[in-house]
């Protein structure tokens, strides 16, 4: 009984042609992968939407003063007096409630205390100790920023700003083609970083264009595009 075999040339034609396979289907498998980065924006963003709107629908840390005194106005986060109810504020921890009014220091405390940290923070206010950042890690690795704090009463447009690393120590940092450390940053897939934009009212913007598509309803989380 004659066996059939397989010669040299047709095992070389057939590792070429499955050569040539993967180098086609390679790149279409990488593009249809989701987008770590884009989808742990997503939920940096979910979460300062979940943490905001908590916060200034809390009536006992944020009451309406709409109608108050044009001197005594406040518009939600703009407001840093303590309340004897306000947990993590001026209430339960304090024998009285706080009457130094500190928007930044108010908001900040109240912020984090509803977020998960890597490592446990016992304090029961956030001590800016005069700086103009605070950065905090939660405990899916993101590393956030706070900036550009103006929740001051006296501010026109008070607001707040979040840089939000989104893994964390991980490269390449950087949040658009020109903010670069020195890394490849031309895929939308390398940008790791934004800004979230947090006003006293409440109101929320994304200020960087990848962070903004990924958080859309209609993103597509493949990235496939640069």
């Amino acid at each position: 009984m004659k066996i059939k075999a397989f010669t040299l040339t047709e095992l070389l034609i057939a590792l070429a042609v499955i050569g040539i396979l993967i180098a086609i289907l390679l790149p279409v498998i990488f593009n249809i992968m989701p987008d770590q980065n884009a989808l742990m924006a997503k939920r940096a963003y979910y979460a300062i939407q979940t943490v905001t709107g908590q916060l200034i629908n809390d009536e006992s840390c944020y009451p309406n003063k709409t109608q108050a005194l044009e001197a005594d106005v406040r518009d939600g986060f703009d407001d840093g007096y303590g309340y004897a109810d306000c947990i993590m504020w001026g209430g339960k921890f304090n024998e009285s409630y706080i009457d130094n009014e500190d928007a930044n220091s108010k908001f900040l405390t109240l912020f984090v205390n509803k977020l998960d940290l890597k490592n446990n923070n016992t304090d029961n206010s956030v001590n800016l100790g005069g700086d103009t950042t605070y950065e905090f890690q939660t405990k899916d690795s993101m590393v956030w920023t706070a900036q550009n704090m103006e929740l001051e009463h006296s501010n026109t447009n008070p607001s707040i700003e979040f840089m939000i690393d989104v893994n964390g120590p991980d490269k390449p940092n950087c949040k658009s083609p020109t903010d670069t450390d020195g890394t490849n940053c031309d895929k939308k897939k390398d940008f790791d970083r934004f800004t979230a934009k947090i006003y006293a009212d409440g109101k929320i913007d994304i200020l960087e264009e990848w962070a903004q598509k990924a958080v859309g309803i209609d993103f597509d989380i493949t990235g496939s595009d640069k």
